[in-house]
């Protein structure tokens, strides 16, 4: 993990890292999608299902360069390339990620 540019400082972390399956060559997938995330953010992506798949797919619909958390929200609360698609679908398109969160939290779907 120190090879990835992780601290794993402790034996709390590098247990954590083992829970969520969160291994060296994961890391370094999400590295090569351009994301910088922290140890926390990566638990949590392995824990909520942010994959490199899940940011490429992201970025074929316009949303390139999304911050870890909003990653992870997104993730969180169902704002998925499928949502996306079914809000373009209604008319509702160049939506913030912002937006797309309150539709889906707010009962859109």
């Amino acid at each position: 993990m120190r090879q990835e540019g992780l601290a794993a400082a402790d034996a709390d972390r590098l247990i954590a890292f083992r829970v969520h399956s969160l291994s060296p060559a994961i890391v370094r997938e999400l590295r090569r999608a351009g994301i910088d995330a922290d140890e926390d953010q990566l638990i949590a992506f392995q824990i909520h299902g942010v994959s490199p798949k899940f940011i490429a797919e992201l970025e074929s619909l316009g949303y390139a360069n999304v911050e870890s958390d909003q990653l992870i929200t997104m993730r969180i609360h169902g704002v998925t390339p499928e949502f996306i698609a079914d809000m373009r679908s209604r008319g509702l398109k160049e939506l913030s990620i912002d937006k797309l969160l309150a539709l889906r939290i707010h009962g859109s779907n």
